[in-house]
């Protein structure tokens, strides 16, 4: 972001559609000396990999962060080509190869870091500056563990998170903004207004619902004019297990059985048939967006040209339609009460009616479904003239806003998406942080048990509604059934002074604004005071793991995308990296300009020079360094080859002149930036 407007990166050469997005695949490879990791791909070369069946390529990565084996959808383990093992403390893992005959695991972790990674890369090369923070858009229902996983992910690759910000409430940052820009032309003097706004984020993943205030500020002193804007993030909710992958089983369901009542052929059955029944699925659910009827042809010569596998001539080959209406009365249950919940708690949180919301913003790929925007419209009392769509980066806008906030912008902190509380040894629970509440915050609460020797309490975190029973410790109340996420454990010690039948111990929570978990329980029986800090659960990677994972990835070198479209492996850090040293043989100078330019030609296709080089001169470096090797090809294996040493000197004298400015040229630029930093 630089002069208060936010311009994106294009982060896919090879997408010119959507190439401010990068594809979350990560194909791995197997190590050509059987330790480390091998080479990785990222983006649309993974996709083509998963496409094929790939076996070591992962997509859905934020299905897994933060994750145990045990709470992964049985439907997303069948569907991945990948393996996903149990690891520590039944922490989700996932096989890598390790060689041509064996495999390794590598964490979720990991593999997010390589998409921050080759997103940091691609960003400094785009820029020019070197990349070491990040904000982090994520669902309003990731819980404390997830987060975490997230953290650590960016701690692999290298960055620092300045911020995590829920997807949908970045949206809100957006359109604040925009909205700050439409009045700037007709604000006289000084004006301000608020707007109650709704924002639902529906992707291929998850369902976020966001209310927030916007508060808008213009002012105009004569020619002079400032804007700015305020947002209240006040209630956030979701569902994790809706969204875009959610509808496409639901037709992949419909079709499959369709498929078997077709035919005998075991093909239909076959893995390479269900990858490619769920691609044309997909690819319906989106004509379905725009058409009224959509058609499902998997031919044998298609699956045998497409597929991983060879299948043999005779396979069946499958036919099939389906209406709009049809689509939706598939995806009826998702579409109605799952979508429409969210969007009701968070108007009781925030305690606003309906006709009091002023905008409804749409976004994620999964708006574009008509039957959706329907259900929402007649939601909000038929109002379609509040709801806006949104395109697809304003996320990504939001972001970069949130992290330049100041006098002028400002997003409030965001209150704690899910409920916290405790569980007592006999099932006995108590809600002591609701959900939407204000951070920071300190709860307090009374509990009441049965003398004990030992007194144990689990820390729990879940999707609470906060209008339900939350106070009543004396029974497994409904109301905290969705505490399920267990973070960790308080003990209490068992030596007490006095007999009581009764103890009354005095539970507090407290968060702070940088989402900091402080726990402390009093027993009045005996006076003493436990208190703890609760990170995230066991599955979170230890510090020693930390610095494993760091050191495995530097392993593996950095990749970006040549415009061929092939790998090109890059050191750990841009810093870092410079032309090898070579052999300047005078005595036959086209052998010395090939080498030169050779290993000059990745480094400035990838920025992996010395130091990060602007973008001007890393342009006019590169259009050197193509012209010296087209007339090497032209002139280096021609008759009168050893007639032109003194155009082969002069090539490479401008090459290395050209470097070693642009390299000083940006350092400089640097060392300037760091002592004015230290000013």
């Amino acid at each position: 972001m630089e002069n208060e407007s936010v311009a994106l990166i294009p982060l896919e050469l090879d997408d010119p559609v959507d190439c401010f997005s990068l594809a979350s695949c990560v194909t791995m490879e197997a190590p050509l000396s059987g330790a480390g990791f091998g080479g990785w791909e990222v983006g649309q070369q993974a996709v083509k990999r998963a496409k094929a069946g790939h076996p070591y390529t992962v997509y859905d990565v934020t299905e897994l962060l933060g994750k145990k084996v045990d709470a992964l959808s049985p439907r997303n383990l069948a569907r991945w080509a990948f393996t996903v093992r149990s690891g520590v403390a039944d922490k989700a893992v996932i096989e890598r190869p390790a060689d041509s005959s064996s495999t390794r695991l590598v964490y979720p972790e990991q593999i997010a870091a390589m998409l921050l990674s080759t997103i940091k890369q691609r960003a400094q090369i785009f820029t020019g500056k070197c990349v070491t923070g990040a904000v982090v858009c994520v669902p309003a229902t990731f819980n404390r563990t997830q987060r975490q996983a997230l953290h650590d992910a960016c701690s692999i690759a290298g960055l620092k998170v300045e911020r995590l910000v829920v997807s949908s409430s970045a949206s809100v940052m957006a359109y604040a903004d925009s909205l700050a820009i439409a009045s700037d032309s007709s604000a006289n003097g000084t004006s301000i207004s608020e707007k109650a706004v709704v924002v639902v984020d529906c992707g291929g993943g998850s369902l976020d619902v966001t209310l927030a205030r916007v508060r808008s500020t213009i002012s105009v002193q004569g020619d002079m004019s400032s804007r700015g804007f305020e947002v209240q993030v006040e209630a956030s909710a979701g569902d994790l297990e809706i969204g875009g992958e959610r509808l496409t089983d639901r037709l992949v369901d419909h079709f499959d059985r369709e498929a078997k009542a077709q035919g005998t052929s075991p093909a239909v059955t076959s893995p390479t048939f269900t990858r490619q029944l769920r691609r044309a699925c997909a690819l319906a659910k989106k004509i379905l967006s725009t058409s009224q009827t959509a058609t499902i042809d998997l031919s044998p010569d298609q699956r045998r040209r497409v597929g991983h596998t060879m299948t043999p001539n005779n396979s069946l080959g499958f036919t099939s339609s389906i209406s709009r209406s049809g689509f939706e009365n598939l995806c009826k249950s998702e579409l109605c009460s799952r979508v429409l919940d969210p969007l009701e708690q968070v108007l009781r949180t925030a305690s606003v009616k309906k006709a009091d919301v002023d905008a409804i913003l749409l976004t994620g790929g999964s708006m574009q479904v008509p039957k959706l925007r329907a259900l929402i419209a007649e939601f909000f009392a038929g109002q379609s003239d509040r709801m806006i769509q949104l395109p697809g980066h304003t996320a990504a806008i939001g972001a970069a806003l949130a992290d330049a906030q100041g006098g002028r912008y400002l997003l409030l902190h965001e209150p704690t998406p899910l409920a916290l509380g405790i569980r007592s040894s006999s099932g006995d629970t108590l809600t002591l942080v609701p959900p939407s509440t204000s951070v920071p915050t300190r709860q307090t609460r009374v509990y009441y048990a049965s003398c004990q020797g030992e007194i144990a309490f689990d820390v729990l975190e879940g999707g609470l509604d906060s209008q339900q029973p939350t106070t009543s410790p004396s029974s497994n109340s409904s109301g905290t059934k969705d505490l399920a996420h267990c973070l960790g454990r308080v003990r209490l010690d068992g030596s007490r002074s006095s007999t009581h039948l009764i103890l009354k111990l005095e539970v507090i929570f407290e968060l702070d604004v940088a989402d900091h978990l402080g726990i402390s329980v009093t027993d009045h029986g005996s006076g003493r005071t436990t208190t703890m800090q609760v990170p995230a659960d066991e599955t979170c990677l230890s510090a020693e793991a930390l610095v494993l994972a760091k050191a495995q990835l530097g392993q593996t070198g950095e990749t970006d995308s040549n415009p061929n479209g092939s790998q090109t492996p890059l050191s750990p850090s841009p810093l870092n990296a410079s032309p090898p040293n070579l052999d300047t043989n005078e005595e036959n100078p086209l052998q010395t300009l090939r080498a030169y330019a050779t290993a000059l030609q990745p480094m400035v296709q990838t920025n992996c020079l010395s130091v990060c080089a602007s973008p001007g001169d890393l342009l006019e470096l590169r259009s050197r360094v193509e012209r010296a090797i087209a007339w090497l090809d032209e002139h280096e294996f021609l008759p009168d080859a050893d007639q032109k040493p003194h155009e082969a000197h002069e090539h490479l004298r401008q090459l290395r002149l050209l470097q070693l400015s642009s390299v000083a040229s940006s350092a400089f630029t640097q060392l300037r930036q760091h002592l004015d930093q230290a000013d």
